[in-house]
């Protein structure tokens, strides 16, 4: 295995043995994994490292692709605790996973209200992507400092729009950019929420994952320092805890949050999203934010 960086973990070991959390896991993340490239984080005592390929007896060297359930618990054996997995399918020019990331500093999670204000910015992300006819995203716990919402987008549909990755790409940036200078407007309406902060000082939202990294943490992966679970939420993230992610308890309820990947692991079509971008592009920009944030508003609900 190649080494490409190394670093110390917050926390040593997970609270169950590894092996035997992912042979429980993998059937769900297969249905993510599936036709993609793979990297991993490989703990040796307390250094990690991140590999993305594989070196065979015969000295070549291939890249990490998994095809059945048994290969990701024999990752672990191998001493693997994390995995992600490439947002661009094998043999496809185009990302076909969109994923906007949400993370918080240390202000957000010991603020009183720290779970209602995350549950606002996820709200006005997922109601976002619902105003972009984006219906089928999974919510996952980022397994340390935020959320992900992580959507499939159907790349044949985007190929009728555009015909070059760099055009494609480009579109999705501005999405993003679109999502943030709405989220600063619908947000400011609820202050009471988080009082005391400026928000957006202390709350990231972008698009890093699918724009600049390439590489998502897979649902259900342990994350390599905190050795909490990337986990898909069944509920609204205001009645979440961190305590829910401890693998030991992951492995408790682990058909109950498959059932997520299981029901929203679904392409989307990306006809509005694109002809939105497109008409922002053209000078509709100002329309598209008001119009965003009217729907936003209208389906944002923040009771407990």
């Amino acid at each position: 295995m190649s080494m490409l960086r190394r670093a110390r973990p917050l926390v040593e070991f997970p609270d169950t043995d590894p092996v035997k959390y992912y042979a429980r896991v993998a059937r769900y993340m297969m249905k993510v994994v599936e036709e993609r490239r793979l990297a991993a984080i490989v703990q040796k005592n307390s250094d990690v490292r991140l590999v993305r390929s594989i070196r065979y007896k015969s000295g070549i060297r291939r890249p990490i692709i998994v095809t059945k359930d048994s290969q990701i618990p024999s990752m672990a054996k191998r001493g693997v605790v994390d995995i992600m997995f490439s947002v661009t399918k094998i043999k496809e020019e185009l990302p076909d996973v969109f994923v906007v990331d949400i993370k918080a500093d240390k202000y957000v999670w010991i603020h009183e209200n720290n779970w209602y204000i995350f549950d606002l910015v996820v709200q006005i992300v997922c109601n976002f992507l619902k105003y972009m006819d984006i219906d089928n995203y999974i919510v996952c716990f980022d397994g340390m400092n935020g959320y992900k919402v992580i959507t499939l987008l159907d790349v044949d549909n985007a190929k009728s729009y555009v015909k070059e990755r760099q055009q494609y790409m480009k579109i999705l940036s501005k999405c993003i950019e679109l999502l943030k200078d709405v989220a600063v407007r619908v947000a400011k309406h609820y202050k009471s929420v988080y009082s005391g902060l400026d928000l957006f000082s202390h709350m990231l939202i972008s698009g890093n994952t699918t724009l600049k990294i390439g590489l998502c943490r897979v649902p259900f992966s342990l994350h390599w320092s905190t050795k909490l679970v990337a986990l898909p939420l069944q509920t609204p993230v205001r009645e979440f805890s961190v305590m829910k992610a401890l693998p030991s308890r992951v492995m408790d309820k682990a058909e109950n949050y498959g059932q997520v990947i299981e029901q929203r692991w679904r392409y989307s079509k990306v006809d509005k999203l694109i002809k939105t971008i497109e008409e922002c592009m053209k000078g509709q920009y100002v329309e598209h934010v008001y119009k965003a944030k009217a729907y936003i508003m209208s389906h944002i609900s923040l009771e407990s």
